[in-house]
């Protein structure tokens, strides 16, 4: 009987997770000895003696103050080991409106269903909500529970799901907040709300950033998604609405009957998830008036950007972090790449203009205002 932990699931869990972490401190150190540190991971998984590492925690302040638990590299392979195990398991059962951290799917695509259906239902309602301080308030018993059901029915080995029940337990009831060094200004810490923070959620939570904890967030309200969707089944408002989540942002479009459903979904996540509508976000509304989703603002007939991460991209590119051509011209073409999404081709002149006109005189515009590049 072969075990999930083998030399060649190991590096492959590797390899991917470097192509996403490439140059990092945490990374460099693991390079310097990869064969050995390697070999000690895998040793410490077959043998059952794998511990989780120490977090480093910091806080972000832009576009909003979140606090961040970075994993160690080890740990971020070991995610990696596991998502592979078990990502086709789940991913088959996930509705197809589920665009967060998948396959084939992601914030454009969400954003391009969601103008779909605006362009052949102008005059539909739209109804958006939105899961109050969602990843500090995810209760570990009731996702395990989900994950273990669903890796007891797989058609797998038992030695497979004892093993991949053995990581999964280890990674979801870890408290970062037990074992972490804090890096940055402490002074920051104050700026982030008891809700937001791991250390007050009373056992609840995962960190936001790891690979485990985007799968896990899916695999959670998945049991959302497909109540959500049942309603189709017994009311005609349904035969032709819209669902759409990603992560724990979600619209229904439909009639003006949908807002009937608002006390249903409220209290189906609040006794099956633990978890609660934030009720100040709540926006229910004309979809013709305009929808603010996923970092943009979508009409029937066109999209913009929103004006915050316009002021986004003005900010990045000022800091001295990204004074050098190359990483100023990956940021602007990265922001460029977001703003293409939408009916920018104004915007992207104008702010295309503005670059060449300042301290960056060895970029050239290309295509339509499309992205920057340096004149050779």
């Amino acid at each position: 009987m072969e075990s999930i932990f083998t030399k060649e699931n190991l590096f492959k869990a590797y390899v991917d997770c470097k192509d996403k972490k490439k140059n990092t401190i945490n990374a460099l150190k693991f390079e310097i000895n990869r064969e050995k540190n390697l070999f000690r991971l895998l040793r410490d998984l077959q043998e059952g003696k794998y511990k989780i590492s120490r977090h480093i925690c910091f806080v972000v302040t832009d576009p909003k103050p979140r606090e961040i638990f970075a994993a160690d590299f080890r740990d971020r392979i070991v995610h990696h080991l596991l998502y592979n195990e078990i990502i086709d398991l789940f991913e088959r059962d996930f509705i197809d409106n589920s665009f967060a951290n998948r396959r084939g799917k992601g914030m454009h695509r969400g954003v391009d269903k969601l103008k779909a259906h605006l362009k052949n239902s102008p005059q539909d309602w739209c109804l958006k909500l939105d899961i109050r301080s969602f990843f500090c308030s995810i209760n570990r018993d009731i996702l395990f529970k989900h994950l273990k059901e669903k890796i007891e029915c797989a058609d797998k080995p038992q030695h497979w799901k004892s093993e991949v029940l053995w990581l999964t337990e280890k990674i979801v009831f870890n408290d970062p907040t037990q074992n972490y060094i804090y890096k940055g200004d402490q002074k920051l810490r104050r700026l982030i709300e008891k809700e937001k923070s791991l250390f007050y959620s009373n056992g609840k939570g995962l960190p936001i950033g790891n690979l485990t904890s985007q799968v896990f967030a899916n695999i959670y309200l998945d049991s959302l998604d497909k109540f959500v969707l049942s309603f189709g089944n017994s009311y005609y408002m349904w035969r032709r609405a819209l669902y759409i989540r990603y992560v724990d942002d979600f619209v229904i479009l439909g009639n003006r009957g949908i807002i009937k459903e608002l006390g249903k979904i409220k209290a189906f996540l609040e006794k099956k998830l633990g978890v609660a509508i934030s009720d100040r976000k709540i926006k229910f509304q004309p979809a013709s008036k305009g929808i603010d989703f996923l970092g943009y603002y979508v009409k029937p007939d066109y999209t913009l950007v929103r004006r915050k991460v316009v002021s986004k991209f003005k900010r990045k590119i000022k800091n001295q972090n990204y004074r050098s051509e190359q990483r100023r011209l990956s940021a602007i073409n990265s922001y460029f790449g977001h703003f293409m999404h939408a009916n920018t081709y104004n915007l992207r002149k104008k702010l295309s203009l503005k670059i060449l006109a300042s301290d960056s005189k060895n970029f050239c515009i290309k295509g339509e205002y499309n992205y920057l590049k340096l004149d050779k």
